[in-house]
């Protein structure tokens, strides 16, 4: 498989229906503005590719392993200071889960609405 921008792909990219469904919903869930949303939404997108092919994210994402549950051993970045994406990355398959977009309180009680 390649990737969009041609080069050789190193991880397997599935998105979670709940990833997709809040992905297209930024505006309304997170209640952002639309130039906000398009930005969080080219964002996410970016950080994909680059987790795609293995790169480490940039410093201002905050990426880091969750350590408390339900969330032990995910992935989570921040898009915006209350807008985070959580994934899972399974090396030894070379995939990752895009799960889900969410902010610190879901994140915090571990309730994420559908």
């Amino acid at each position: 498989m390649t990737c969009v921008n041609g080069g050789a792909m190193k991880y397997q990219i599935k998105m979670e229906k709940t990833f997709v469904k809040r992905m297209n919903n930024l505006e309304a869930i997170f209640h952002l503005s639309h130039t906000d949303a398009v930005d969080a939404r080219e964002t996410i997108i970016d950080a994909i590719a680059d987790l795609q092919q293995g790169t480490s994210l940039p410093v201002e994402f905050s990426e880091h392993i969750l350590k408390k549950e339900p969330w032990i051993g995910f992935h989570e970045f921040h898009v915006l200071a209350d807008l985070l994406v959580g994934y899972y990355r399974v090396d030894n398959k070379r995939r990752i889960r895009m799960v889900t977009i969410t902010n610190h309180e879901e994140l915090t009680t571990g309730r994420l609405p559908k």
